[in-house]
């Protein structure tokens, strides 16, 4: 009886080892590792990074997007109080133009603030140097919109003509960063990006 059994032994030892041997990774199921170096997401650009934005970032992003919409709707509505004509019209440019000017502190003391880890990230440059051009361009909106109050007649006329067209370049540079905004979201290997995309204040200016 126990040549039988050890016979059995063996067989049982040269199957495990033709299982075993089937198990050995082939060149084919190697090819995925060999691959992988070249994934965006696994080799990020130089100052970028893949990692998920945090809650605090997220927040920061729609924190912007939301002050980039407000300031829009701010100027549109001076341009609508330049259009009201009579004598009131210095008054409500006057009125409308401290809103603009708190909108605009707020964007620039956020855009100013971001949080950690994204300093290094060249897409905030680019958003930070976008709002930059756009306070530069209130600069000029504030003096002509501080030329309409107390004027009449021509000079009014001429006072109206100049902070519509005032308002036309600040609504332009606004545009601008928003088009800044939504190249930064398509960013994938950018933290930034990912929470610009997260912020469901940035979906109308990264549609």
């Amino acid at each position: 009886m126990k040549k039988p059994l050890v016979a059995l032994a063996v067989l049982v030892l040269l199957t495990g080892c033709a299982a075993g041997a089937g198990t050995d990774p082939s060149p084919t199921g190697s090819a995925p590792a060999a691959s992988e170096p070249a994934s965006p997401s696994a080799t990020p650009s130089a100052g970028q990074t893949a990692s998920p934005p945090t809650d605090a970032q997220v927040t920061w992003a729609g924190t912007v997007c939301g002050d980039v919409s407000t300031l829009q709707t701010d100027v549109q509505g001076l341009a609508t109080a330049a259009a009201t004509g009579g004598d009131s019209v210095g008054t409500a440019v006057s009125d409308q133009m401290n809103t603009v000017s708190d909108s605009v502190a707020a964007l620039v003391d956020t855009v100013k603030s971001p949080p950690e880890n994204l300093g290094d990230d060249p897409e905030l440059a680019a958003v930070q140097d976008s709002i930059d051009s756009v306070n530069q361009s209130l600069t000029a909106l504030q003096t002509s919109a501080g030329r309409v109050e107390g004027t009449s007649g021509a000079a009014r006329i001429d006072a109206l003509a100049t902070l519509v067209g005032d308002t036309s370049d600040v609504l332009t540079d606004l545009g601008a960063t928003a088009q800044t905004i939504s190249t930064a979201a398509r960013d994938t290997s950018s933290t930034l990006g990912q929470a610009f995309r997260a912020a469901p204040e940035c979906g109308t200016l990264t549609s």
